[in-house]
């Protein structure tokens, strides 16, 4: 049993921006890939969860990037669980390039749901023997309810299946996406994504018309994502933005 999982990548063209950095939903993805195949070493993957109802869903992420890995570049990332805060199942993420540098450090938040109610269910109905990895941490402090206060529509969209996950929800990875494409070419020039906290409320799929809501402050920028049909959030992030220019 592996408690400290590495995995590595080589950063493709596929995957960056126009600035030739990686994209905040490719680095989710790499995130994602990592503790999927983590959590199967450890017997707590996808397969043996479903057999007894249940699976992982990402419920609340924090990062905070020192610098994107950018095109061609070869980077490690390392995961590892914490144990559990309450119903949370905590994992954390450091991103290294090949001189060992860290590059960005982040901290998940994962629910144990049933597959028939989705409901969180306890952590000891996992009956398997996870390593806590004591005193490792990526980020202090574990990822907080976010508050939001958003104050003009930046788009609308209807839930399509390039979103849709093996679930028939849409993939956490996309979240993200929805949430970038809410700024204009003049912030990615004249800023650096410096962090991204997420928190995922509620499902969404196939069909649902969403709106994506964003703040008045473009350095600590609050996006929220509501139900047309409800009004109710289905999810926030709190993007936060450095000056190239300081």
């Amino acid at each position: 049993m592996e408690s400290i999982w590495k995995e590595y990548f080589e950063v493709k063209s596929y995957s960056v921006d126009f600035q030739q950095q990686l994209k905040p939903s490719a680095l989710m993805q790499f995130f994602q890939e990592v503790a999927t195949n983590h959590a199967a070493s450890l017997g707590a993957g996808y397969d043996p969860l479903m057999e007894k109802g249940m699976f992982w869903a990402l419920s609340r992420l924090k990062v905070e990037i020192t610098r994107m890995p950018l095109i061609d570049e070869k980077i490690c990332i390392e995961t590892w669980p914490c144990g559990y805060e309450g119903l949370f199942f905590r994992r954390d993420f450091i991103i290294y390039d090949q001189e060992q540098n860290v590059l960005a450090r982040g901290i998940s938040a994962w629910l144990l749901l049933a597959v028939k109610t989705l409901r969180p269910q306890r952590p000891n109905l996992l009956t398997i023997d996870i390593p806590t990895n004591d005193g490792k941490r990526a980020l202090a402090d574990f990822p907080d309810r976010l508050m939001t206060q958003t104050v003009r529509t930046a788009y609308l969209k209807t839930i399509g299946y390039n979103e849709i996950d093996l679930n028939l929800h849409v993939n956490n990875t996309r979240y993200v996406d929805w949430a970038t494409d809410c700024f204009q070419l003049d912030q990615y020039q004249n800023f650096n994504l410096i962090g991204f906290s997420l928190e995922f409320l509620a499902e969404t799929h196939w069909g649902d018309e969403i709106e994506l809501r964003i703040g008045e402050d473009p350095v600590d920028a609050d996006v929220e994502v509501i139900d047309q049909a409800t009004q109710l959030p289905l999810f926030r992030a709190v993007l936060k933005w450095k000056s190239k220019t300081n």
